[in-house]
């Protein structure tokens, strides 16, 4: 089990690498999403259309949103491993990434960029 997870987070890195702000937080949502599996977390995936249609909004964003992006998908990458007896502190650990960072994005580029 363990090894299909770590192929599924490469293969969706292989995916979303290098590229757009947008993508890079569809990968850091999708690991994320792994990491808190063992936890009943949820799912935030992303598909390539939202992927895609968060890209056409980035024209919305100034650099102090592509800032605060690139730093809430950082944020989810440094997350780590749920594990059940953990689970409460690490939902308020993701939480954490997204108060502290999608709060500061300003309402026009959030709007235009989610999914």
């Amino acid at each position: 089990m363990l090894r299909t997870t770590w192929l599924f987070a490469v293969l969706v890195g292989v995916l979303f690498a290098g590229c757009s702000p947008c993508a890079r937080r569809a990968n850091a949502e999708s690991a994320a999403d792994e990491k808190g599996k063992d936890c009943n977390t949820g799912n935030n995936g992303w598909t390539q259309g939202q992927v895609q249609a968060c890209e056409a909004g980035l024209s919305k964003c100034s650099q102090d949103d592509l800032k605060e992006l690139d730093a809430y998908s950082t944020c989810l990458d440094q997350l780590a491993q749920c594990t059940p007896d953990h689970a409460t502190s690490w939902q308020f650990s993701r939480l954490e990434c997204a108060t502290g960072h999608l709060l500061n994005i300003s309402f026009t580029c959030l709007n235009a960029t989610s999914k």
